[in-house]
């Protein structure tokens, strides 16, 4: 359930923050007070459009943050996909920002706008004027349906879409296959031909250019490797070993006098003995220094090929291997097309067969669902006062021009909501009979027939009441209240009817500070919301209004003790 809401700087809100019960929270106001608002701030927050307009003027930016809290199952699992674990609260904070951006965060972390919209549609579920008018829209009437459904309902919706999806998964293979039809299958060869001439292996990278540079360098090598026996080995005028002797010599004729001068003339012992091991090491390194001009030869004309293979295939020998095994499956695909398109094409067959015989099985349990869906749906119209209602929902196989069913990942039927308001006209689809306020009531009707389905917890109404008065609002309040058994309601409206209902009632009041108009939103006590209900009443607030406002709270009050 939404627990609490904060709004700042958004169009003429400055501050605001909200604490909403779980029961029927009910906004009402002037007209022109603001009440879109608050409905257009839950909207930003949970995702939808939003532009530099709405930030108040004289502000940065704009913020709206929902706390969500008490989380369904469905909440708790999507969090878990989307990395949020062991969560029970969900705060959603959007930042609305001048160069027509926003930044989204959920716990503090940053999301996208796209983890947003789908966290929202399983935290939330908004009716407002705009919404109302999905429901017109005829794509959206399966949903509906499949709500009312349960797990083994469920498990064919996703059966459904599982098989669609291997469907589609081979009949991109297929359509690779066939961009790959004008592959040139001797030009493949002649490229895997030429790569492997070379026999090459990973290890061939370093070990080659390590030989390139030895032969290319073998004069130097030979050159200061030479200079170095001369300097060790005293050939050169004063050699470092002939030294190292001379210092131990005199270290030597001093040891017996002092310890220390024996420990100095032992370290110069190591030291030359040292040396003549690394001397010895160099004499046999530069006597066995040898030109292999053959080997030579072989090692640049293999760097070269090489270097030519890295201009066609990559810059590396890896690269190259790697080119080698794409090239190698290419032509094992080129030479084997018939056969694999053959096997796909079977493949393909039987996962058609298997999609059908699932989605028969969807049909014929929507099928079953529909009929309980109409009666509740009809009953609900009737209370509230839309009598002799005709309601169905109709299925339409979708098939191509061969007669094959047309796939989706939905199954092969369509739904659409089918209506006759008045005795004696023709049902026809809902978006060609309906007013604006039978709408708002087919609406009501339907989400209290899928109450007891719903995996969402919390719904908002903006003006469900359109185009209602007298008992009808009655009615629409009672139901919207019967509503709070299964979900938490936020509902804004003109009419007294539906606002004493409310088990919390906010008021929306318009005034002008440093002269800009400013919104603010109170939570009205018993006697407040008296007076309330009373100018909603009459306009004045007078005491028959006031003694009329306290009769209908009082009845109201008594229709929820007693439901």
């Amino acid at each position: 359930m939404l627990l609490e809401m904060r709004i700042e700087n958004f169009i003429l809100i400055e501050a605001l923050n909200l604490s909403f019960d779980r029961g029927l929270n009910v906004f009402t106001g002037e007209t022109g007070a603001g009440k879109s608002m608050i409905i257009g701030a839950i909207n930003a927050g949970l995702g939808g459009k939003v532009s530099p307009d709405l930030i108040r003027k004289g502000a940065n930016k704009s913020i709206i943050q929902l706390v969500f809290a008490d989380l369904s199952d469905e909440v708790i699992q999507l969090l878990d996909e989307l990395g949020f674990s062991d969560i029970d609260m969900v705060i959603i904070t959007r930042e609305i920002l001048p160069s027509n951006r926003s930044v989204v965060r959920l716990n503090d972390r940053v999301i996208t706008l796209p983890t947003l919209k789908k966290l929202s549609d399983v935290l939330i579920d908004l009716h407002g004027q705009h919404e109302h008018q999905t429901l017109l829209y005829p794509k959206n009437h399966m949903k509906y349906l499949d709500l009312m459904g349960d797990k083994s309902h469920i498990n064919l919706i996703d059966q459904v879409k599982e098989a669609y999806n291997n469907i589609k998964s081979v009949q991109r293979k297929i359509e690779e296959l066939s961009i790959d039809e004008n592959v040139d299958v001797n030009y493949l060869k002649f490229q895997l031909q030429e790569i492997d001439a070379l026999n090459l292996t990973e290890d061939d990278e370093n070990n080659l250019e390590n030989k390139y540079k030895y032969y290319k360098n073998l004069e130097n090598i030979f050159t200061n490797t030479s200079g170095v026996l001369q300097i060790v080995s005293g050939e050169e005028a004063f050699g470092v070993k002939e030294m190292l002797e001379k210092a131990s010599t005199l270290l030597g004729e001093v040891s017996s006098f002092d310890d220390t001068l024996m420990k100095y003339q032992e370290s110069f012992s190591d030291i030359i003995y040292r040396l003549e091991d690394i001397q010895s090491d160099v004499r046999r390194y530069v006597d066995n220094l040898d030109v292999d001009e053959q080997e030579m030869f072989e090692v640049e004309e293999r760097m070269n090929a090489i270097n030519e293979l890295k201009v066609k295939y990559g810059r590396s020998i890896e690269d190259i291997l790697i080119k080698r095994d794409e090239l190698d499956k290419k032509l094992l695909v080129a030479t084997q097309r018939e056969n694999m398109l053959e096997a796909l094409n079977h493949e393909i067959i039987e996962l058609k067969r298997e999609y059908v015989s699932v989605a028969k099985e969807l049909q014929k349990s929507r099928h079953d669902l529909k009929k309980n869906f109409e009666s509740l749906v009809i009953e609900e119209l009737a209370v509230l006062n839309m009598n002799n209602c005709k309601f169905n929902a109709e299925f339409v196989e979708r098939k191509l021009q061969d007669g094959e069913y047309k796939l989706s990942p939905n199954g092969f039927d369509e739904v659409e909501f089918m209506i006759s308001t008045n005795p004696g006209m023709p049902i026809k689809p809902l978006a060609k009979i309906a007013s604006g306020g039978e709408i708002s009531r087919i609406m009501l009707a339907i989400k209290i027939a899928l109450s007891q389905h719903d995996i969402i917890n919390s719904l908002v109404f903006d003006e469900v009441d359109t185009g209602i008065s007298g008992k009808t609002a009655i009615v629409v309040g009672e139901k919207i209240h019967k509503l709070t058994s299964d979900y938490q309601v936020l509902c804004i409206t003109h009419l007294p009817q539906i606002a004493v209902m409310a088990d919390k009632h906010f008021y929306i009041n318009k005034a002008v500070s440093n002269g800009m108009g400013i919104t603010d939103v109170e939570t009205l006590d018993s006697v407040k919301q008296l007076t309330e209900i009373a100018r909603m009443l009459s306009g004045t607030g007078s005491d028959t209004a006031k003694q009329n406002a306290k009769e209908m709270l009082e009845q109201a009050q008594l229709y929820k003790d007693i439901s």
